[in-house]
C-alpha cells in the first residue's frame, strides 16, 4: 500500500494471493525516473533464499 503521508487515504494498493512454494519475494520496485519518484508492484516469488535473489539482482552479499 502507498500513502503519501501518515493517516491519508491509499494512493495505490496491491494483493499479491498466489504464493506457494516460494522462500523470497520481490512484491514492489521502487525507481526514479527524471525528478520524479515511481513504484511498480512486481509479485514475483522465487523457490530460492533472499540471500540468492538478491545475488540475482546485482547485490553483494558478505558473511
Amino acid at each position: 500500500m502507498v500513502v503519501p503521508a501518515s493517516g491519508e487515504q491509499a494512493v495505490a494498493q496491491a494483493t499479491l494471493d498466489a504464493a506457494t512454494t516460494e522462500r523470497s519475494l520481490v512484491m514492489a520496485e521502487i525507481y526514479r525516473r527524471g525528478p520524479l519518484w515511481r513504484i511498480r508492484a512486481v509479485g514475483q516469488g522465487y523457490d530460492h533464499d533472499l540471500a540468492s535473489t538478491a545475488r540475482s539482482f546485482g547485490v553483494d552479499i558478505t558473511g
